[in-house]
This record gives C-alpha cells, structure tokens and sequence, in this order.
C-alpha cells in the first residue's frame, strides 16, 4: 500500500521540492542541532540534564529534556503538516530524528541497556483528539519512536482539562493554564518497574511547562522514577 501511494503521490523535499525524500541531503544540512541547555534555567548543561542548581528547585521535575533543532529551520514545515494538516505518514521520518536522539543521550541508552527505558507521550483532550483533529502527534510520533527502538511504550497520562495554546502566555498564565490539566494513570503505576525511566515525548515545546508538570503527576505517585522528556524542535518565539 505504502509503495503505491508513492508512487501516485511521491515525496518532494520540502525544502527544495527536490523529489525522493521529505528533506533531501542538502537541505538537512541546514538542521543544526539545539545546543544542550538545562530545561529550566537554559545555561548549557552536558546531555540536556537538569542541571545541579535546577535539580533541588522545588518545582522543578524534570531530569532532563532533550531538544533536537531549533523550531526556526525546515523541520517545522514537516512539523506543521504533521500536527495541522493530517500529514501522518510523515511521522516515521520524524521518529527517526527522535529515535537518533535518544540514542546518542548516555543516560537513555544506559537505561535501555538495562531494559529500563520506557516510553509515554503528552496526552491531548479527547475532544480536541477526536473531533478537531482526529489523532495525536505526539502519540504517533511515541508509536512510532517506540517501534524504532524496539522498547515498551506505556500510555501514562490523561488530560481531564482542555487547556488554551502555552506559547503566548506567560510563566504564571501557563502554570494556571495547566492546573489539574492531567493525571498519572493508576495503570501505569504497575506497568513501570522500580527505578525505570520514563521518556515523555512531544513534537515542539516553549518553555516545557506542560512535560514538566507530567513529571510532576509521575512523581507524586512513583517518585522512584526517572523522567525525562524529548521533543523534536524547541520553540522561541
């Protein structure tokens, strides 16, 4: 089936329009990695880890999030049809750059080594999933990603608020925003052995507020795990 709507509907670059692939050699030159910043203060930090002094603030959960490209390059063009336009079929490329992140993270290969790396995604409301756009991204892309790395992927949180977009907030109007947004599901609390990590991921984040407070939700009822959250592309403004 796939191989037929290649060939009725083949792939172009969307960089260039160059035919064969979603972006061709050149034009993934132009993906400069994001930098390796603390998630919460920004200043550079080996691995994307929380860093020493943002580990012990109290309302920071997070042990790490990692960001594969800035949001300002030809990534968000596939971003985009992936999250507005029903472009699915893009998701196994994007999962690949997902799948090339984890991998090259010490900290995520160490606990898939050990069979300790599991794998969730951001939950959408069920009305914005069902009615407004049909599926969600960031599930496709934790589907796929999971299937990739050939590791358990572990449906852990439900949205019980539907909440406005976080990117023109401020930091207290998204931490209101987000209030009892979601739960941890009890299913989940057996599902994840003692001490595993959890890999939240997602396609674009701001400021992380929303992986943040997952981890917060995770860690209230099993503080033993290890949270860490990975997504496509940061976003800047």
């Amino acid at each position: 089936m796939h191989k037929w709507l290649e060939y009725l509907f083949p792939r172009s670059c969307y960089g260039c329009d160059k035919p064969g692939a979603y972006l061709c050699f050149e034009c993934k030159k132009e993906l400069f990695p994001h930098p390796e910043l603390c998630p919460f203060c920004h200043k550079e930090s080996k691995n994307f880890k929380t860093c020493s002094s943002c580990r012990f603030e109290g309302a920071n959960f997070l042990d790490g999030l990692v960001v594969g490209f800035s949001y300002k390059t030809l990534l968000k063009k596939l971003i985009l049809k992936l999250k507005f336009h029903h472009k699915s079929d893009i998701t196994g490329f994007l999962a690949e750059r997902g799948a090339l992140l984890t991998q090259l993270n010490p900290d995520l290969t160490l606990a898939m080594q050990k069979d300790q790396l599991f794998i969730s995604f951001v939950p959408s409301h069920r009305y914005r999933k069902y009615f407004q756009k049909g599926y969600n991204q960031s599930e496709l892309l934790a589907k796929e990603l999971a299937t990739q790395l050939e590791i358990p992927r572990v449906p852990c949180f439900k949205k019980v608020k539907a909440t406005t977009s976080q990117v023109k907030l401020t930091r207290s109007e998204r931490l209101k925003n987000l209030n009892a947004a979601f739960v941890f599901l009890p299913s989940a609390i057996s599902l994840l052995p003692q001490n595993a990590t959890l890999l939240i991921v997602d396609d674009v984040t701001t400021t992380g507020a929303t992986l943040n407070e997952l981890a917060k939700r995770a860690k209230s009822s099993r503080p033993d795990l290890h949270i860490w959250g990975l997504v496509l592309a940061r976003h800047t403004g």
